[in-house]
């Protein structure tokens, strides 16, 4: 049997086993308790490995908890809502041929089934059954009592409940506000509605109306006061443009279309840009006339398709008008420290380039200078008519970037020259459906007001009781929940949640799914009608708000039942630990912080957030437009359920990106093999063995192995904690048994089933495989390994470590020489040296100075500068053990001559102390002898 089939044969009999001993159904008890999560998948596709990194990382946590003694809750649910389901259905009845071939071709899925997906409930629960097998075969420590999917009339009935509740409380608002919006699909849409799940970013750009003869060019700017130095209006030759009806504006046929979804326009004519070159404008801020010329920089799908010229701070600008007119004409406007007057050309000097794309970086980093640190120049009021003179003397010149900024915009306002439109700056985007996504004003729309000043400074102020793992995504974190807007909630189709107020709009997939947590902790006692489930009920249950007697006679739901809802909920709340991808960083988290905050106060607010980052396949992010999607269920049957589990833990730290690596995970499979073998022999050996220094040596280093990798675990530092196990532990067992000829078979079974239970929430499957040879039984409710279980003797580990040092120190001088040694002459420091060594190392410990050390040992600065600088090639565990313990180098080293001779492989070792005058001076070796650190010849 191949390595993969040995075991995930093992897997399928120990899941098997759970499950028919319920092992991980979790109910309320006297017991401390540990509830975690993970957010749901849609159900549109399989698991691939991206979310199995997520839901690993949950349930490592989850078993790690179970097996301290705490009772843990795990559950599982499914993602009906919104559009990813819809839209796969519909391009299925379309005919998709992508999306066909990867369901047939990387899937396995026969054409039948595919052909019944059209129905979109079809495709759910396809993929909602095929993720459940998938979470199960994966080892996931679940309870499936609680299961349930967002087309569940008991969850229609609970975030009815929610929403009535955020909109009692004024953070559901009818407005109107610009959102992405698909065209196609006729509503708005968000992360989840997109293809490659890229929420739109919306900025709003100001339009400054340059008016002539006849037509107006609006250009759009997000500088609008530079435009005090604005010389010419730019549009692209090429491009058609439209004039739209009554304003006469003149925008690109491309810029037309978008405003068409955010203005009341119609369009008049359409003109190709060259006839329009020549016109004059003029401009609404300096009274100046200004042509339009003819560029090939100008993009008509960004903003208007029309750019107000300032080459004295816009690179670009500059460059487009020495190709037009050769000579530029360049006005200043902004005084920049680190920067002359004529930002514009000196930055395109510098770039060396001419390329937009390589100039972007440049630009960028000259829009930010200008920003925070340009000072509006007092000579801009030259440019001006006199009338406008006083305004801006008082409220612009000398003003900085942004406040002078506002006043421009209120500026214009007051001359009837401004208006607004909103870009989608990360575009294109495109919807699932394949329709490139636009900016919609929507009027009377269903919002979820996140812009509310007093809730995001309430959920920005309570973040601080959240304990975020990897905490370096804080930041990141808080600039979401500061910078989101308000959301459309509700969507004109799609599966899902129906809007209590309007049966005909379905609640979007991120709003629906914001305290769902709490659903966990009672669904799976939920055995009445929806009808019954009322806001009085739902009052009760999780706010503990009304008279329990009369939520009874309500709903028909016996008050005992009742309570014990409402106890189950208490017990479980708040939520322990919430686990997710980094791309859920800019919504589902926040809206997850800012919806429990509303329905529940801040008491009941999620203890920990977990966010992992992505899983690459071939050095890239997966995705279906790289071809390199990897199914969980192709990894799991290629290279087994544990491996997997553990290359997706120990490959990178959390908050990185980690790459599925088959040579990874092959290692991994060899090594949890070997483990496997060792404790079959260890099994079959007969009692016997002492307890000498090698066995003092073992039982101390488990001891600190076991503290060190529980500290790592509290963390959420998984991949350094089984790195310890799976490597470190089995080399410290490989020494071990290289020292002893017969080695102590009680001490061996007791580290061999101790490796079990700290293995056991990362490779459970494994695990109970070894843990029953020697037990009946389950391993995975067997109790975490203490450091105390194993007695510690400071020495004996300072002894062993030494020994293994030199070995190591040896073997790497021997590499260099390219020779295999046989013989090698230690000479070890003095005791006037070690002493010196010890008080210098205290005295770092001790944050003291040489020169503290120097008065206190009479040793001089010279000499002991001298050792610090060479301490720093000592291993950090000797440093630290040499403090506290004792350590003879020559006895220690003679002692253990017979294992040293079979480690190195040699036939003499001859070791001396260097200060001992009648010692042979080897090619001078004697002085390299240093505490820690003997000089050493090899022959």
């Amino acid at each position: 049997m191949d390595s993969a089939g040995f075991y995930n044969e093992i897997a399928k009999k120990w899941q098997g086993e759970w499950e028919k001993a319920n092992l991980f159904h979790a109910d309320p008890s006297t017991r401390g308790k540990f509830f975690i999560t993970v957010a749901f998948p849609y159900t549109n596709s399989p698991l691939h490995i991206g979310h199995g990194r997520t839901y690993v990382t949950a349930d490592i946590l989850a078993r790690y908890y179970r097996m301290k003694g705490v009772n843990v809750l795990f559950p599982f649910a499914f993602q009906f809502t919104g559009t990813p389901i819809l839209s796969i259905s519909e391009a299925i009845r379309r005919g998709d041929k992508d999306i066909i071939s990867d369901f047939r071709n990387l899937y396995n899925i026969p054409d039948e089934k595919i052909n019944e997906f059209q129905d979109p409930f079809k495709l759910a629960e396809y993929f909602r059954n095929d993720m459940k097998r998938m979470a199960k075969a994966l080892g996931l420590s679940v309870d499936w009592r609680r299961e349930f999917t967002t087309v569940d009339p008991r969850f229609e009935k609970f975030v009815q409940w929610q929403f009535r509740k955020l909109k009692e409380r004024g953070y559901v608002i009818t407005s109107t506000d610009a959102v992405g919006f698909c065209p196609n699909d006729n509503f708005p849409v968000g992360m989840h509605d997109t293809k490659g799940d890229v929420e739109p970013e919306i900025q709003e750009m100001d339009v400054i109306e340059f008016e002539g003869k006849d037509l107006v060019f609006p250009a759009a700017t997000t500088r609008p006061e530079t435009a005090f130095g604005c010389t010419a209006i730019l549009i692209d030759p090429s491009a058609t443009y439209v004039i739209v009806r009554g304003r006469r504006w003149v925008v690109s046929k491309e810029a037309f279309t978008k405003l068409s979804y955010q203005h009341d326009i119609s369009p008049e004519a359409e003109i190709q840009g060259r006839e329009l070159l020549g016109k004059v404008v003029k401009n609404p801020l300096t009274g100046r006339e200004v042509k339009v010329m003819g560029t090939r920089y100008v993009d008509p799908k960004v903003g208007t398709g029309v750019v107000m010229a300032v080459p004295a701070h816009e690179p670009l600008h500059y460059l487009a008008l020495s190709e037009v007119v050769g000579e530029v004409e360049v006005i200043p406007v902004i005084s920049t420290e680190g920067y002359g007057d004529f930002p514009g050309p000196e930055v395109l000097s510098l770039a060396g380039t001419k390329n937009p794309a390589e100039l972007k970086d440049y630009i960028d980093s000259l829009y930010r200078e200008e920003y925070y640190k340009g000072i509006i120049r007092s000579d801009v009021i030259d440019l001006v008519p006199d009338y406008m003179r006083a305004y801006l003397r008082e409220r612009v010149v000398g003003k900085r970037v942004p406040d002078a900024r506002k006043e421009v915009i209120n500026l214009l306002k007051s001359l009837g020259k401004y208006d607004s439109i909103y870009e989608i700056v990360n575009g294109p985007v495109y919807c699932r459906c394949g329709a490139e996504i636009v900016v919609k004003v929507i009027r009377d729309q269903w919002y979820i007001a996140y812009d509310n000043p007093i809730w995001k400074s309430w959920t920005l102020k309570t973040l601080d009781s959240v304990r975020i793992i990897p905490n370096e995504v804080r930041k990141d974190l808080e600039r979401a929940i500061f910078s989101l807007r308000r959301r459309a909630c509700s969507r004109s189709r799609g599966l899902g949640v129906r809007l209590p107020w309007d049966q005909n709009q379905i609640i979007d997939s991120l709003s629906d799914s914001t305290i769902y947590t709490a659903f966990y902790t009672i669904v799976h006692k939920l055995n009445y009608d929806p009808e019954k489930l009322n806001d009085s009920f739902w009052n009760y249950v999780l706010l503990g708000d009304g008279d329990p007697k009369k939520v009874s006679e309500e709903t028909g739901i016996p008050e005992h039942e009742l309570d014990s809802l409402r106890e189950e909920f208490l017990y479980w709340y708040p939520l322990d630990s919430r686990h997710s991808g980094r791309d859920l960083i800019q919504n589902h988290l926040p809206y997850l912080l800012y919806n429990h905050l509303a329905i529940f106060g801040e008491s009941y607010l999620p203890k920990q957030l977990v966010i992992n980052g992505f899983v690459r396949v071939g050095g890239k992010k997966m995705s279906k437009s790289f071809r390199n999607i990897y199914p969980l269920a192709k990894a799991v049957e290629e290279y087994g359920v544990d491996p997997v589990r553990l290359s997706l833990t120990v490959s990178s730290a959390l908050s990185e990106d980690t790459d599925f690596d088959v040579n990874n995970v092959r290692a991994i499979s060899e090594q949890l093999r070997r483990m496997y073998d060792l404790a079959k022999n260890v099994a079959k050996l007969k009692d016997g063995g002492s307890v000498d220094l090698p066995e003092r040596w073992l039982s101390s280093i488990f001891h600190i192995k076991i503290e060190e990798i529980m500290d790592l675990m509290e963390q959420v530092n998984l991949r350094d904690a089984f790195n310890l196990i799976l490597f470190d532990l089995y080399e410290t067992l490989r020494d071990y048994l290289s020292m002893v000829s017969t080695p102590n078979t009680k001490l061996l079974k007791k580290v061999v089933t101790t490796w079990a239970r700290l293995i056991a929430p990362g490779a459970p499957h494994t695990a109970e495989e070894i843990w029953h040879i020697f037990n009946d039984s389950f391993v995975s409710l067997e109790m975490y390994p203490s450091p105390d279980e194993f007695e510690v003797d400071g020495t004996s580990v300072l002894q062993l470590e030494y020994i293994r040092h030199v070995i190591r120190q040896v073997k790497e001088l021997a590499s260099l020489t390219n020779k295999e040694p046989e013989k090698v002459v230690f000479y070890v420091a003095s005791a006037e040296d070690m002493g010196a060594f010890r008080s210098l190392v205290r005295a770092i410990k001790e944050r003291k100075s040489v020169r503290d050390v120097s008065s206190a040992t009479g040793l001089s600065e010279a000499y002991l500068r001298s050792m610090l600088e060479r301490m720093q090639n000592v291993p950090a565990i000797l440093r630290d053990l040499i403090v506290s313990y004792p350590l003879d180098e020559f006895k220690t080293l003679t002692d253990n001559l017979n294992f040293i001779m079979r480690k190195l492989d040699v036939d003499e070792i001859q070791v001396y102390r260097a200060d001992e005058p009648t010692a042979p001076d080897m090619r001078g070796k004697k002085s390299n002898a240093f505490p820690l650190m003997p000089g050493i010849v090899i022959i």
